[in-house]
């Protein structure tokens, strides 16, 4: 089973393969947002892999499309295949004056 790290919250533990970063920070306690519920509809479990980028399963094309910036990945799509060190990318909130 991958191990996954949220290094920004210092929670870590295995996981199955094919888990999604937003289950993983469910079932390991970190931090995520998610306003949709994990439907990919809101963009704000964003998440960026810093370590092992590549066992992360490919870029969906509704990933592409919230034009995120490079190496961030929205965590209710992306997939864990391997060991993976995740950090939480947060939203600024607007400021309305």
């Amino acid at each position: 089973m991958p191990k996954v790290v949220f290094l920004d919250q210092g929670v870590r533990g295995e996981l199955p393969e094919g888990t999604t970063p937003l289950e993983a920070a469910r079932i390991l306690g970190a931090r995520m947002s998610s306003i949709c519920g994990g439907a990919g509809t809101c963009s704000t479990c964003r998440v960026a892999c810093v370590v092992n980028p590549e066992n992360l399963s490919p870029i969906d094309p509704l990933e592409e499309a919230y034009d995120m910036g490079p190496g961030v990945r929205l965590g209710c799509q992306a997939r864990i295949l391997g060991d993976v060190g995740l950090r939480i990318v947060r939203i600024e909130r607007a400021v309305l004056d």
